[in-house]
């Protein structure tokens, strides 16, 4: 399957974003989503001029992925901000989650460049208020002191500050897929689908899989690990700089063990293509045999 997507017509998508992006145009917003529920074509659905309504206008049922323009006042000066809102619906069934997320890079840039995100399920995410709110404190203006401890496990959008990280889950869930020992192709379960998409989901507490075993971060990773078996994982790292400034990056590891067998090697490269299809694109590839291969530091310096 093609990390790739198009539109079922590039110029009126184009026309759309160029009128939220006008400040002399009173469209203030505009979403697309898959046509007929294929993940590599997407189609205009509409555009608006009150952002308050987006809420209402979201389907359980799709992905959509839209641009909205909003103001922030601070003193006397007006700043005009974009916001890339990415929506996946509750009813969305389980396999055409996976497959949405193996396009979701490809999705993104089509959208790029803006100031913030917001990826979520739910209406109440996308009311003006609460997306101004992030804005404000995205741009150190606000409070960024939460009311309670709950209204921080249940925000799910995503902005540039780390107040906005989700808390990450420490507890592992196993469930490793080995690659298949013969022939050039391999079966790929839905699970593995769902668990990159989650990976590349700043509003999922997982933040690494080895085909399907997710957990905390890059040391519990190699607790996955099989010293017998070829295995593919994909690991989300974020770094946050002085400025309080967060920056995603994903990195993309196949791990073939030391004890795994020769001809099992040489298969190995013959299911290079259909995995990059899952687990790319990413920042970094790492080819590893040893855990001490896989370690956070190097992980840093390399994204």
């Amino acid at each position: 399957m093609s990390t790739d997507v198009s539109f079922e017509d590039e110029s009126s998508f184009a026309a759309a974003i160029a009128d939220v992006r006008s400040d002399n145009n009173e469209v203030t917003y505009a979403f697309c989503g898959h046509m007929d529920g294929k993940p590599n074509v997407l189609s205009l659905l509409f555009t608006g001029t009150d952002n308050s309504e987006i809420g209402s206008r979201m389907d359980a049922s799709q992905a959509m992925y839209g641009l909205a323009r909003y103001e922030t006042k601070v003193d006397m000066s007006t700043t005009v901000k974009f916001v890339y809102i990415h929506w996946m619906g509750e009813d969305i069934p389980f396999a055409k989650r996976g497959r949405f997320g193996v396009v979701q890079g490809s999705i993104d840039a089509k959208f790029s460049p803006y100031h913030a995100i917001v990826s979520t399920s739910s209406a109440e995410d996308l009311t003006t208020d609460k997306i101004i709110q992030m804005l404000m404190e995205t741009a150190f203006t606000k409070s960024k002191v939460l009311e309670s401890s709950s209204e921080v496990s249940a925000r799910q959008m995503r902005g540039f500050t780390q107040t906005q990280l989700p808390q990450r889950n420490q507890q592992a869930k196993f469930a490793v897929s080995a690659v298949a020992s013969k022939g050039a192709g391999v079966e790929i379960s839905e699970d593995v689908y769902e668990a990159v998409n989650r990976i590349r989901q700043d509003g999922d507490s997982a933040n690494w899989m080895l085909a399907g075993y997710e957990g905390g971060n890059a040391k519990d990773l190699k607790q996955g690990l099989d010293e017998s078996l070829p295995m593919y994982g994909l690991y989300r790292h974020e770094h946050t700089d002085a400025d309080q400034i967060t920056t995603v990056k994903f990195v993309y590891i196949i791990w073939v063990g030391s004890k795994v067998r020769p001809m099992t090697r040489a298969k190995v490269s013959t299911h290079k293509g259909q995995f990059e299809e899952i687990f790319c694109p990413a920042h970094v590839t790492i080819f590893a045999s040893e855990e001490s291969e896989i370690d956070e530091k190097d992980i840093m310096e390399k994204v």
